[in-house]
């Protein structure tokens, strides 16, 4: 009878046990779950190996960019591989700045003692397109190119309107 009464409460214990686990993984949403899974350490190390793989195998075909405000502007530093300043060209499309940088490379020998001729074209190129926070006039960015850090000054909009009194 003792073991009856055991069996019995353990029989509850583990239906109660049963019972939390399913409502726990219920009030978990599938965001949730998706969040946790990208969070793991293991996906998180995977994800940053590929990163590094990804960015070791293109040295210098990236540009990266840090954006912040004063009291007056908006400045965009861009850190761009080593070019001239005639190879990078921006473009202003409504709210969308975009950064082009293209580098042609062409060389051409000719060898007059045995007849041969070799032609060699290299073309490469890249460009990052940034959004705005606003609208902005071409006339209004101010630029400056200087050892590899292209610096884009754009002034802020008046946020304050000012009240009239009757």
């Amino acid at each position: 009878m003792i073991h009856d009464k055991e069996a019995i409460i353990l029989r509850k214990k583990n239906d109660l046990i049963k019972q939390n686990t399913q409502q726990q993984s219920e009030q978990l949403d599938f965001f949730q779950i998706v969040d946790q899974f990208f969070r793991s350490e293991p996906l998180q190390q995977f994800m940053n190996e590929f990163d590094t793989m990804i960015t070791d195998s293109f040295p210098h075909h990236h540009i990266n960019v840090n954006t912040f405000e004063t009291d007056k502007t908006c400045v965009i530093n861009l850190k761009i591989p080593p070019v001239k300043k005639e190879q990078i060209k921006l473009e202003l499309f409504d709210q969308y700045l975009t950064i082009s940088i293209t580098n042609r490379e062409e060389i051409k020998e000719f060898n007059e003692n045995s007849s041969t001729f070799r032609n060699f074209t290299s073309l490469d190129s890249i460009s990052r397109t940034i959004l705005l926070p606003y609208s902005v006039k071409e006339h209004d960015i101010k630029t400056k190119f200087k050892k590899g850090l292209l610096t884009v000054t754009i002034p802020k909009k008046a946020k304050k309107i000012l009240i009239d009194e009757d």
